[in-house]
């Protein structure tokens, strides 16, 4: 037997650019689990990632009616509001009422066994377009509500100005 290693080559490799300006460079799975910022990270994916603002409160963000825990040393590079974002693979979707983020269902398209509900809710009173994959088979229907919240360590967070990342991974 002889010695495979990988090489990565140029095509190994995505550069991100906006208005001509970099962005970010890595592999595609770099840009997908780390984007630098909100522009990469509702760029890679798709659908795209669910992207809001969402208040710090205290030991976390308020993702609805829940809070999402957050280290210390990344809330203390944040403001008082924080862009959040939540792919929607990483969201996990209840009809129970409970805590999360209420969620009116606009629709369910079907692909199989998967399938993603698009719905809407309101965050600092302006509508927000939220994505979240759902059983193809057994799903909420239009017109019904639902609550979301995140998979713990799938939650980015950005600066809610500058639209750069806080902190280097994904929030526990």
């Amino acid at each position: 037997t002889h010695d495979q290693t990988e090489a990565l080559t140029m095509g190994d490799r995505i550069a991100v650019l906006k208005d001509g300006v970099l962005q970010q460079v890595g592999t595609p799975r770099e840009l997908y689990a780390e984007p630098n910022n909100v522009f990469v990270a509702g760029f890679i994916g798709s659908p795209a990632m669910n992207l809001f603002g969402a208040d710090v409160t205290d030991g976390g963000i308020q993702f609805g009616s829940a809070v999402v825990p957050v280290d210390r040393e990344v809330l203390a590079k944040a403001g008082k509001q924080v862009t959040i974002g939540v792919r929607p693979e990483d969201v996990v979707v209840s009809t129970n009422a409970g805590n999360g983020l209420t969620v009116a269902v606009d629709l369910v398209e079907e692909l199989g066994a998967d399938g993603y509900l698009y719905g809407h809710t309101e965050v600092d009173d302006k509508r927000v377009d939220i994505v979240g994959r759902v059983d193809g088979r057994v799903h909420p229907n239009a017109g019904e509500t639902v609550y979301i919240t995140p998979k713990p360590g799938h939650v980015h967070l950005f600066d809610a100005e500058s639209g750069e990342r806080l902190g280097g991974a994904v929030v526990d």
